[in-house]
């Protein structure tokens, strides 16, 4: 399990457009003494930069003739084609599912706070507390509370840092406030109360959710899920965007009438399934993305 690699810095606007151009320009780009100077950004930013890159699964590193160098996944390419700017929801949530799979370990706190952690509202140093011990119930080696700190800091900031109104040159808000997500409020007892939200099935994008779909059933070599188990499962609708029992089932109504991909209601012991089609998650989403 990994914590605060990102430096303490949550992604900033731009820096993904500015990463993925960097990486399909220069291989070795984040591995150039110099990088910062180039992109415009300080030496801990284009770390956090690079983190936040393969956190996402857009960027991979591999060893080519005794050489370390960074690539774009399939993955990659299709969103610096397509949405570089990150100018889409879709995008966003599906990022955001990425960080919350965890599969490549870089991104701890964003999997335990979706996925493990049950609270819906909670104050800041709770929710710290929580995920220190979480930690130390988890890892066999001690990690220091301040490095746990900085992964619960940059998490809320990672959602909640929205654009200045007043200022339309405002660079340091993240683009992922967009998904509502989570919510911070200061309680007047000194402290934040944070807050899960659900966001709507409109603003995340049906996309993004048959992706999931699909990607689950992949990895999980099924083509048959409950409906309780998209609500309640691992990785799935309830846990990743915190949807409720009413916005699972107006989101399958909507899949239901996809026009190229339809799934379909089974009932099997009185319980309420979905079929997915067989489709690679990949595949579906070009062809969803450059829709728009």
């Amino acid at each position: 399990m990994a914590y605060a690699r990102h430096q303490s810095f949550y992604l900033r606007d731009k820096w993904f457009s500015k990463g993925l151009r960097s990486v399909e320009h220069d291989k070795r780009f984040f591995f150039n003494e110099f990088a910062f100077e180039q992109i415009g950004l300080g030496k801990n930013m284009v770390e956090a930069l690079k983190y936040w890159l393969l956190a996402f699964n857009v960027i991979e590193e591999r060893s080519e003739e005794g050489q370390k160098a960074h690539y774009l996944t399939e993955l990659g390419e299709l969103l610096y084609g397509n949405d570089k700017l990150l100018q889409k929801n879709e995008t966003l949530a599906i990022l955001h599912y990425n960080l919350v799979q965890n599969a490549n370990d870089q991104s701890t706190v964003f999997q335990w706070y979706f996925n493990i952690y049950k609270e819906t509202s909670v104050s800041k140093p709770d929710l710290l507390k929580s995920f220190v011990t979480w930690v130390g119930q988890n890892e066999s080696k001690e990690i220091s509370e301040k490095s746990l700190k900085r992964d619960i800091d940059c998490l809320i900031q990672f959602y909640t840092k929205k654009p200045d109104e007043n200022d339309p040159e405002d660079v340091i808000f993240c683009p992922f406030s967009k998904l509502n997500l989570l919510k911070s409020e200061h309680s007047g007892e000194g402290y934040d109360t944070v807050k899960k939200l659900s966001s709507e099935v409109s603003s995340l994008g049906t996309a993004t959710l048959y992706y999931v779909l699909l990607n689950h059933c992949v990895l999980h070599e099924i083509d048959l899920l409950s409906v309780d188990e998209i609500i309640n499962g691992d990785l799935l609708w309830g846990k990743t965007f915190n949807f409720s029992r009413n916005k699972t089932i107006e989101a399958l109504n909507i899949l239901s009438n996809h026009e190229k991909y339809p799934i379909e209601y089974v009932r099997t012991n009185n319980l309420d399934y979905v079929k997915v089609p067989h489709i690679s998650p990949m595949e579906f989403l070009k062809t969803e993305l450059l829709k728009g």
